[in-house]
Formats: structure tokens, C-alpha cells, sequence
């Protein structure tokens, strides 16, 4: 039997798009739009909030100390964790706050982690391994950046994927800046069971899902786990399927022109009067680009 060749369909190539990701077919189709269309990567890359740069810093230290099988002292002290904590510029006092609390705990959320990873047993780490999907009839390829690779004599045998939960800052009038412990949930997310299906499509490996704050820990796996099971991965990513198919409609009905897409997907403008999470740190120029496609 001959071999398929996979193309990249034209809905994607004529606006100049390659692939896809999990995180980006999660995005609201408006967001999406501003993001990859709007925005250029370098100015994409720049907006972020303590959360995100939080539970990036998170990532570098567990994965370190596993791969590296550094001290957790050791890595929190090195330059590369320093210098990322350094250069950190927060969006306002409450951004900044928030940031401080998280490096505070830092040590902390990182070992709950490793004490999760720990209960899988004894493996080599490889950490942020690229892989490409496709899964017609999505007509592009997914790109993936998977956490964690578990491997015993030189085989891989798991994958897992590192989610922290951040608690919540207050100003109050009494005590000054406050910070919430947050507990762990008692099932993963969905959008994270969805997250590893497409990893295990890619792999055939057993997933993990390790979730981490300051104060509390989960470790989802197959054993434990009915989420993780092989028919609810396999809805999972059928389910992620339609979020993409779903976009390149937009993409096949508005034909390469910015503007038809744009009408596509229009945003939600209180959320940008609110600085809602997703428009957080977004520069007024940047906004009036988008927005000029509606006037």
C-alpha cells in the first residue's frame, strides 16, 4: 500500500500558518485570532503575567533537578533560574506581588512535583521532547512539547505533563498583600486530559499529570485514574480534533483575507475595557490593531 502524504491544506498556508498546538486550538477563536494573526510571534512572546512566567520558572526547576539530577538548592540558586526571576517586569503592584509570592514558594511547589514523580519509580528524565501528529481530517500537523519522559534502559515508557496551581493575591487593610493557599484538584482538567491524549497519540506512552502549589500535590496516572483510561483519551483528543476543525472553517471561509476573518472572530470588547486575563499586559497600540479591522 502506498504511503499518505500529508499537506498542509491551503485554509492554513494562505494566512501563512504551519501547524497547530493543544494550547492554541484551546484558545477562544477571538483570542486565537489577535494572538496569531494580529500580533507578531516577538510581541507574542512578550505578553505574559506572573502566572504564566511563575509556572514557567516551576517547569525549569523541576525539570533541572530531574535531568540534571541536581539538588533542588542547587538548580533554585543557578543563574538560569536567577536570571529568569530577575528579568521578570510585572504588569502592576498586584502582578508584581503575585510574582514575589510565587518565587517565595517556589522550593516548595517544586518538590511537591518531584514527590509526585517520585511514586512513578525510578526512571531517567528527558525533558521538553518535540514531536509532530497529524490526525485526519484536521488538514495540519500538531507540534508538541511534551514536559517529561520517563525512559528505563535507554526506552521511553511514560510522559507527563507539570501543572501548578497558584493561589490568589489580596490587598487588604490590615495585613498588607495576602496570598491564598490553593489545593490541588481531585481530577485533572479537562483541557490537560486533552493535552496529554494528543501526547500519548504521538508517543504510545503511558501519560502522568503531576499537579503542584505550595501546599498540596496530585499524581493522576492510568492506574489511578479513570480520566487517563484509553477510551476517555481517545474522546479527549477527538473532542480537541473539533476545536481545530472548527477554526480551519473560519480559515477555509475567509479564504486568506485578515479581514473576513477578523468578523469571524470578533472579540469580546468588555473583556478588553476589564484587562481580563487574556488581555493582561497587552499594549493599547496592540489593541487599536486589532481593532481597526472593525471600524
Amino acid at each position: 500500500m502506498a504511503n499518505h502524504l500529508n499537506v498542509i491544506s491551503d485554509s492554513y498556508t494562505k494566512f501563512g500558518l504551519k501547524h497547530t498546538s493543544k494550547s492554541t486550538a484551546c484558545l477562544p477563536h477571538s483570542i486565537r485570532f489577535f494572538k496569531k494573526h494580529i500580533l507578531t510571534p516577538k510581541e507574542n512572546k512578550e505578553i505574559f503575567n506572573a502566572s504564566l512566567v511563575g509556572g514557567t520558572l516551576i517547569h525549569i526547576i523541576v525539570q533541572e533537578t530531574l535531568t540534571k539530577k541536581l539538588s533542588l538548592d542547587d538548580v533554585i540558586k543557578s543563574e538560569l533560574v536567577q536570571s529568569k526571576i530577575d528579568e521578570y517586569e510585572p504588569n502592576d503592584e498586584k502582578d508584581k506581588k503575585k510574582f514575589e509570592f510565587i518565587v517565595k514558594a517556589a522550593k516548595e511547589t517544586a518538590q511537591n512535583h518531584l514527590d509526585n514523580i517520585l511514586e512513578l519509580g525510578s526512571f531517567e528524565w528527558s525533558d521538553e521532547a518535540e514531536r509532530v501528529l497529524w490526525t485526519p481530517p484536521v488538514n495540519t500537523y500538531w507540534l508538541i512539547y511534551i514536559d517529561l519522559i520517563g525512559i528505563i534502559n535507554k526506552e521511553e515508557k511514560v510522559l507527563g505533563d507539570l501543572k501548578n496551581k497558584f493561589g490568589t493575591v489580596t490587598l487588604t487593610k490590615t495585613k498588607g498583600w495576602t496570598y491564598t493557599n490553593v489545593k490541588c484538584p481531585d481530577r485533572p482538567f479537562y483541557s490537560d486530559v486533552q493535552q496529554v491524549s494528543l501526547y500519548q497519540k504521538a508517543t504510545g506512552l503511558k501519560p502522568f499529570l503531576s499537579y503542584a502549589s505550595n501546599c498540596d500535590r496530585k499524581l493522576f496516572t492510568q492506574e489511578n485514574c479513570e480520566d487517563l483510561s484509553q477510551d476517555k483519551l481517545d474522546k479527549a483528543l477527538k473532542e480537541l480534533m473539533i476545536y481545530e476543525i472548527a477554526w480551519e472553517k473560519k480559515l477555509e471561509l475567509a479564504d486568506g483575507d485578515l479581514n473576513t476573518l477578523a468578523w469571524l472572530c470578533v472579540p469580546d470588547f468588555s473583556d478588553i475595557k476589564k484587562k481580563s486575563f487574556w488581555w493582561t499586559g497587552v499594549a493599547q497600540e496592540q489593541i487599536d490593531r486589532l481593532l481597526k479591522h472593525y471600524e
